[in-house]
């Protein structure tokens, strides 16, 4: 029997080691992946704690690499930080992970809109709304989108 436990360590740590060779990952969503591969929660759990004491996972290394990440792909912070809450990121760490990054969200709405619109001026309030909403969905902040269009 302890050779089965021992086959299902093994197999537990070289899942987590390969998904962290690809990406970083918050510890939820490696516990996700690890708990749908059907290895039991006790096994999942020591892996996490020994990943963790080891910094080889870490959910401030994460969120920050994520930030930049989604920032740089032209998302806004609110949709950022919505998007790390689900992945279990936890509101101080948000918070704190996006002041470490120092993202320009201002650079970046004016990229987008840039990208997007190639400074064609806005002919109504129709088509001002709609630009509108399309930042929003980005998920840029009323502020800043009022930055961009006027």
């Amino acid at each position: 029997m302890p050779q089965k436990a021992d086959d299902l360590n093994a197999k537990a740590k070289a899942s987590a080691l390969a998904s962290l060779a690809m990406r970083e990952h918050s510890v939820f969503e490696l516990r996700q992946k690890l708990l749908r591969k059907e290895i039991p929660e006790q096994i999942v759990t020591d892996l996490l704690l020994d990943l963790r004491q080891q910094n080889l996972l870490s959910d401030s290394r994460f969120a920050e690499v994520y930030w930049r990440q989604r920032a740089g792909k032209g998302f806004g912070p609110n949709k950022i930080a919505y998007e790390l809450q689900q992945k279990g990121i936890d509101d101080a760490l948000i918070q704190s992970s996006q002041a470490t990054t120092e993202i320009d969200f201002n650079d970046v709405i004016k990229q987008v809109y840039a990208k997007k619109y190639r400074s064609q001026p806005c002919h109504d309030l129709k088509e001002k709304a709609k630009r509108q909403g399309f930042l929003y969905r980005r998920g840029f902040s009323a502020d800043l989108i009022k930055t961009v269009l006027d």
